[in-house]
């Protein structure tokens, strides 16, 4: 079964990508003409990376690395549809020169034997491979080849996740000792005593090579499709070189160029179809992390897994309101141990789960933590648990279950990030991202620092970029594009959206907002912070705030310090443009609310708070004024489906004059879709701290940025 992966971006990821779940940021190594070991191997910056590069069957390329003990590789490739042609073909060896074959050395990490139509894997003295080995290499299909001769004791290699020969197979091929060729390897032909031979035709996405260091290896190749200048070759991310052809005016063929990123995002929310197949097949020794927030309870949902028949590998997954795992065949009840989240796992994204599965041979340990609290264990690390190695011939997918050729059991989820390790080996590193193809629509996926691919979704729908992605935590972009297209509003939702005015919320700040409420709400705000101090007495700043109190009824209020105060006595109204007029400071809030009927604005409400029935102040929450929600320690609470026509913040300066901080308008955003609040005094965007986009409607005009500076 070939892995469904995805293309994706070009870029290299920088030291603080590895940062757990932190903010990626794409740069290359500075360009330097330095020339390594191997021929056409120099220091400099890709132009672009590439799905893959595909060799015609006269290109090779010479890795620098020495053919000896200690080496493990894996590849991620396709032979040419014309590999049962009967030629012998060699991806990634060496051997030394001898016309007698039983006394020629060999180190073949992998190899096709034309001869028997067969694999071929060689180490040190012997014959040509196993001849009784009953699976060919299928053209055109797509595998992953590890193949592990770190140690003469323990050969081995894995295809598709499967051990492909058996412990008496590879005994036929130990060299009985240590063996150094003295040789380069090559990839794409084999390195037979210096010159190419079984030269290969085919396609390479990944090579990473590994060298042994005591328990542990090494990464010294990590190469990657690229292209420069119109030349493609290999870019070795571990050295920051790119090796081309080493075959004399014979280039490799290049590849589609990898779609490129716009932002990273906080969080992609899969509704149930939307789903990725990791390329990660599942075998025994993978580790995993996820981090997400569940949306939903009941049912069979597959956080990351997959199955063929009842042989079952779920590192992550949830069953009638509880986390389990599955290994092996068996009943996926009575055999797995679980946690039950109770009535925590919410829709309004208050918690948020990290799940790490090890699963060795026979030690299986999962563990599953709540909002960032102490690992509760679904199974303890080192308790026998179910023994003997499982492969699954699937790869695993992220939010369903691959099973067989089809995907099931998907689940509904925000995904912050996922990382999958084959023993100590990072081979995932997946972070949210906005991209666009190259016909340059934006699509939401995920980004994959390891091997530098946006993974696409492919389920049944794509992502929404206005409900389904998170905010922007960092965006690529080289600079700010001013917005050519106003709105005449942008919109928020009852549950997610916010907006954050970084403006202290403390005495003397004046606000002027033409809104209206698209739903009232019984406790909804408009702008506002709020601190609880040490003894859990609340400071608030709210400049609009609407309350339904059971007894004195629906009321427009602002909030200060400890009290929300009410003004005027008539409830608001749905879809009615109201014009706020606010302004809190020390011990006095005084409020003017405004509403567009009949053709004109008619003063509805008017209120003076004084400092005999309010209170002395000052008040200084320490924290920023959140638009659409209140800014309560960080978090948004109390959100108002609303509207905002336009927004101006002034704050109070020395002299006892406001001068004008923020003037925010609804733009369309050329960066990021969707609509976005522009700043004509900062002449910068304020967007969704939610989500990717806010909504915006109405009429559209040409955008004037128009006059900035106020002071009254």
């Amino acid at each position: 079964m070939r892995p469904n992966y995805a293309i994706g971006l070009s870029g290299a990821v920088n030291a603080e990508s590895k940062a757990p779940f932190g903010k990626r940021l794409v740069t290359f190594c500075a360009a330097a003409a330095v020339a390594l070991a191997g021929a056409e191997t120099v220091t400099e910056t890709p132009d672009a990376l590439l799905e893959y590069i595909e060799a015609t069957g006269t290109q090779y390329l010479d890795t620098g690395v020495n053919a000896e003990t200690g080496l493990k590789a894996r590849l991620d490739f396709s032979w040419d549809t014309s590999v049962t042609s009967g030629a012998d073909w060699s991806l990634l060896a060496a051997a030394t020169a001898n016309s007698d074959s039983n006394k020629r050395i060999r180190m073949l990490f992998c190899h096709y034997y034309g001869g028997g139509g067969k694999p071929f894997f060689g180490y040190g003295l012997g014959l040509r491979g196993n001849p009784e080995k009953s699976f060919p290499f299928v053209g055109g299909r797509r595998y992953e080849i590890l193949t592990d001769m770190s140690d003469t004791n323990s050969l081995e290699l894995v295809q598709n996740g499967m051990k492909t020969f058996s412990a008496a197979d590879l005994g036929k091929f130990k060299a009985g000792g240590n063996l150094n060729l003295n040789l380069n390897l090559f990839v794409f032909a084999c390195n037979y005593g210096g010159s190419d031979i079984w030269n290969s035709k085919g396609k390479l996405y990944e090579l990473k090579i590994l060298k042994k260091n005591g328990d542990g290896f090494d990464l010294i190749r990590h190469y990657l499709p690229c292209i420069k200048n119109g030349r493609a070759g290999l870019y070795d991310k571990v050295n920051g070189t790119i090796t081309y052809s080493a075959k004399s005016g014979s280039d490799f063929v290049a590849g589609p160029v990898l779609d490129k990123p716009l932002d990273f995002v906080k969080w992609v929310w899969t509704n149930g179809k939307q789903w990725f197949d990791t390329g990660v097949w599942g075998k025994s020794g993978l580790r995993s992390e996820v981090d997400l927030s569940v949306r939903e309870y009941d049912g069979d949902h597959c956080i990351l897994g997959t199955r063929r028949s009842n042989n079952r590998y779920y590192p992550a997954y949830s069953y009638e309101k509880r986390f389990r795992y599955a290994y092996g065949t068996m009943p996926l009840t009575g055999n797995t141990t679980a946690v039950t989240p109770t009535n925590d796992v919410s829709y309004y994204m208050d918690t948020r789960y990290l799940i790490k599965s090890d699963l060795r041979d026979g030690y299986q340990s999962v563990t599953v933590s709540r909002n960032g609290g102490s690992p509760t264990e679904l199974h303890k690390s080192g308790q026998a648990y179910l023994t003997g190695e499982n492969v699954v011939t699937n790869t695993m997918a992220l939010m369903a279950c691959h099973n067989g050729d089809a995907y099931q059991y998907s689940t509904k989820a925000l995904i912050y990030a996922t990382k999958i390790w084959d023993g100590d080996e990072l081979l995932r590193d997946f972070v949210p991202v906005v991209a666009t193809n190259a016909q340059g629509v934006a699509y939401a996926g995920l980004y994959d620092t390891v091997t530098e691919r946006i993974y696409r979704q492919i389920g049944t729908a794509e992502f929404d970029l206005a409900t389904q992605v998170g905010a922007v935590t960092n965006t690529l972009r080289a600079a700010v594009v001013h917005p050519t297209t106003r709105l005449e509003y942008v919109d928020s939702d009852a549950l997610l959206d916010y907006v954050d005015l970084e403006l202290i919320g403390k005495d003397g700040v004046e606000m002027e907002a033409e809104m209206a409420w698209l739903r009232v709400p019984n406790d909804g705000a408009f702008v506002g912070a709020r601190h609880n101090d040490s003894q859990g007495n609340a400071h608030r700043f709210f400049l609009y705030h609407y309350w339904s109190n059971a007894s004195a009824g629906p009321r427009h209020r602002l909030g200060y310090d400890a009290d929300l105060f009410p003004v005027g006595s008539s409830p608001a109204t749905a879809n009615v443009r109201y014009r706020i007029v606010s302004r809190l400071d020390v011990g006095r809030g005084d409020m003017t609310i405004s509403a567009f009927t009949d053709g004109s604005w008619n003063t509805e409400a008017s209120r003076t708070l004084l400092t005999e029935d309010s209170y002395d102040g000052p008040v200084d929450t320490g924290i920023p004024l959140y638009l659409f929600a209140i800014n309560l320690e960080g978090t948004p609470r109390f959100h108002g489906k609303s509207r905002l026509y336009s927004l101006k913040l002034r704050q109070k300066q020395q002299d006892g004059t406001y001068a004008l901080v923020r003037d925010l308008v609804p733009v369309r955003d050329p960066e990021a879709g969707g609509a976005a609040l522009w700043d004509k005094v900062g002449r910068r965007y304020y967007r969704n701290a939610a989500r990717y986009q806010l909504a915006g409607g109405g009429w559209e005009r040409p955008f004037e940025q128009g006059l900035s500076v106020y002071i009254k």
